[in-house]
């Protein structure tokens, strides 16, 4: 993993993860609508949420780094 030596490249850092995590979220939510096991749904549904956790964090991160 690269240093980061700026707030410029932590920011990027950040943005770069919240990508991330955003596709992820949008792949859970298909694999929710493919799948019809109820106990592997409600696994990833969990997940899910716990992706949409990180995306707040990671927007709010954002903003204080923006400041």
């Amino acid at each position: 993993m690269e240093k980061l030596n700026t707030k410029k490249q932590l920011l990027e850092g950040v943005k770069d993860l919240l990508a991330v995590e955003i596709t992820a979220r949008k792949s859970y939510e298909n694999d929710i609508l493919t799948f019809s096991n109820f106990k592997l749904v409600d696994v990833i549904e969990k997940i899910k949420k716990d992706e949409d956790r990180h995306i707040r964090m990671l927007k709010e991160l954002i903003k204080l780094l923006e400041k």
